[in-house]
């Protein structure tokens, strides 16, 4: 957005210039009364671009605020993601651990039954 206001504003800049420079060559007025015309029109110039610019600088302000505003919203997001997919990596990992101590709990039983069979038997 700020580089259609930079075009409009070069645009409205050269165009003044020229117009200035086309009223010189062709006005049928005295020197004094052009300088003055001249001062006028300037000063308009002046305060055109300096109205110009102040705008830009608003929107550039709007821009900045909007684009702070997204960036925390992602983050937000990132981190809210970020901690569910953690809490279920955790999860998982957790319930990895505990599968191998039960499936250890069998085999220890059934050892301990076969040790017990054995001792019966002799």
């Amino acid at each position: 957005m700020a580089d259609h206001g930079g075009d409009l504003f070069k645009g409205f800049f050269l165009g003044s210039i020229v117009g200035v420079a086309l009223g010189v060559l062709f006005a049928p007025r005295s020197g004094k009364d052009i300088r003055e015309n001249l001062r006028g029109e300037s000063d308009d110039l002046l305060d055109k671009a300096k109205s110009e610019l102040e705008n830009i600088k608003n929107e550039l302000n709007e821009l900045g605020s909007k684009i702070s505003e997204t960036i925390e919203k992602g983050k937000g997001i990132f981190e809210t993601k970020e901690s569910s997919e953690e809490k279920d990596f955790e999860a998982e990992i957790q319930s990895d651990e505990e599968k191998p101590e039960q499936e250890d709990r069998p085999k220890t039983a059934r050892k301990k039954r076969a040790q017990k069979k054995e001792k019966d038997e002799a």
